[in-house]
């Protein structure tokens, strides 16, 4: 399975990752695509509303009452055939005319096409309309009429276009009715390179000197404000793709830090475990083969030797099986009013007697007055052997170890120094993980553990409501610091 991992895993997540971007960003530009056609559409039916409700407003002067005159003004069929008419004027139509006429009753609507036998020439073929000015109206008043008729229009585009949440910067270009050709040039081009042009709309009843086209510049706002659901929702779909990945990544990372770990623990618990039980095996040979029966001096001193290294055995058997309990919940504290002083002093005497033959110095600093805790002495007694034997393990060459302990009114404080060679910045905070060890150092010489110590300490000084911290600079030692909380009465 490594070599899946190492080979596969990684170029498999990045296509995942990329075929997970590719894929939302291939959906959304189609949706986009669609989204601007449907805000076309809209906008379409902004401008044919206008025109229809500006029609009805440019002829209903005292007929507002009238509810046949509005519903046929009004109607989309009127707009349509209006609409069909202004289209077939381009289809060859030779001349055509469109006016209407209105009395106290009736609005009089005359429609009127020639259709040619053969298209006309350029110069025949210009499409007139017939613009009748009667009952006192001049050019000018005309004029001013159909202006405006065409503010109206277009502030009507204005009030459809919020209605229907057309949040878009518009503007319109003017058509003679007659030509077909733009009244300015100049906005015709602008007009040109917007995103949307309407149709041309007829927008009064009384004259048709113009026809009006609405423009949007730019169409793209609106757009994404529509999408702006799908974008969120597909931004969270990536983050939330990455950050699984990013978290699967860091799994299978740390299951290959934890295999590699455990496999490490395997062989160096099988070294720890081997040791004493060679010595026992030596020893008990020894009595065999030469017969230390006959000499008791002998013969004590290889069962002492044999008694302090089943003890070794007994104590790596428990760390090993205390360390499970903590991680499963199963063991159980046992608190009682504890003297941390005597716990350190009896763990010092016991380690200057197992380093007496060596050249290690541990000096222990006794607080002035009595500190007392609410732990158990069991664990908390293992936690101490377990600080100073690394301190011994990994100490200078002749280590030198200071234990001290001070308190206050809040807190006890416990700390145990050595003078080995350090810890680097980047293992601080990872020493206290299950299985892991410092890679080896030039100054120590292979020295074996099953990297469970500084995890269990972790452990039970938590379960005490305490704190463990290291303060190390490379060549300067390390000092490993506890905070307990201080024992009060109830």
């Amino acid at each position: 399975m490594k070599w899946w991992s190492n080979k596969y895993t990684y170029p498999l997540v990045a296509l995942a990752i990329v075929t997970s971007v590719g894929l939302q960003a291939a959906w959304l530009t189609q949706l986009f695509q669609a989204q601007r056609i449907q805000v076309k559409r809209d906008l379409e039916e902004v401008v044919r509303n206008a025109a229809r409700k500006n029609d009805y407003l440019s002829i209903m002067h005292g007929r507002e009452r009238s509810e046949n005159f509005r519903n046929f003004f009004l109607s989309p069929e009127w707009l349509l055939f209006k609409q069909s008419f202004m289209s077939m004027r381009g289809k060859g139509i030779g001349s055509a005319r469109f006016s209407s006429d209105l009395d106290k009753d009736s609005a009089y609507i005359d429609i009127s096409l020639r259709v040619a036998n053969q298209k006309p020439s350029s110069a025949k073929g210009k499409k007139r309309i017939s613009h009748v000015l009667d009952k006192g109206q001049t050019w000018a008043s005309a004029m001013a009429a159909d202006r405006h008729d065409l503010l109206r229009m277009d502030s009507l585009v204005k009030v459809e276009c919020m209605r229907n949440g057309l949040n878009v910067k518009t503007s319109y270009v003017l058509y003679n009715y007659d030509t077909g050709k733009p009244t300015k040039a100049s906005t015709w081009k602008a007009a040109q390179q917007a995103d949307y042009r309407s149709e041309l709309y007829a927008y009064n009843m009384n004259f048709f000197f113009h026809s009006y086209q609405l423009v949007v510049p730019s169409i793209n706002g609106v757009v994404f404000y529509r999408m702006r659901y799908y974008l969120v929702s597909s931004c969270l779909m990536l983050l939330l793709t990455a950050a699984a990945f990013i978290f699967l990544f860091r799994v299978l990372r740390s299951q290959r830090l934890y295999t590699q770990a455990r496999l490490a623990f395997t062989g160096n618990m099988t070294h720890e475990l081997k040791t004493p039980v060679a010595v026992i095996e030596a020893a008990l040979d020894a009595i065999t083969r030469y017969e230390l029966s006959r000499d008791p001096a002998k013969l004590e001193n290889y069962v002492d030797i044999s008694k302090v290294q089943l003890k070794r055995l007994n104590l790596m058997i428990d760390k090993a099986l205390n360390l499970d309990q903590l991680d499963n919940g199963a063991i159980k504290l046992r608190p009682e009013l504890f003297d941390v002083q005597q716990g350190l002093e009896s763990v010092v005497t016991s380690m200057r007697l197992r380093e007496g033959s060596s050249a290690a110095t541990i000096n222990y600093i006794p607080a002035d007055t009595p500190c007392f805790v609410d732990g158990d002495p069991v664990h908390l007694t293992n936690v101490f052997y377990n600080l100073i034997d690394n301190a011994l393990k990994y100490g200078g060459s002749p280590a030198v170890i200071t234990v001290s302990c001070s308190c206050d009114a809040e807190q006890v404080h416990i700390s145990i120094k050595d003078n080995g060679p350090g810890i680097a910045r980047i293992y601080r905070e990872r020493i206290f993980e299950r299985f892991f060890r410092v890679p080896d150092h030039p100054d120590i010489h292979n020295v074996k553990g099953s990297g469970l110590g500084l995890h269990y300490v972790k452990q039970i000084i938590e379960k005490h409501q305490g704190k463990v911290q290291v303060r190390s600079e490379l060549g300067k030692g390390s000092n490993f610091i506890i905070d307990i909380p201080a024992y009060h009465e109830i």
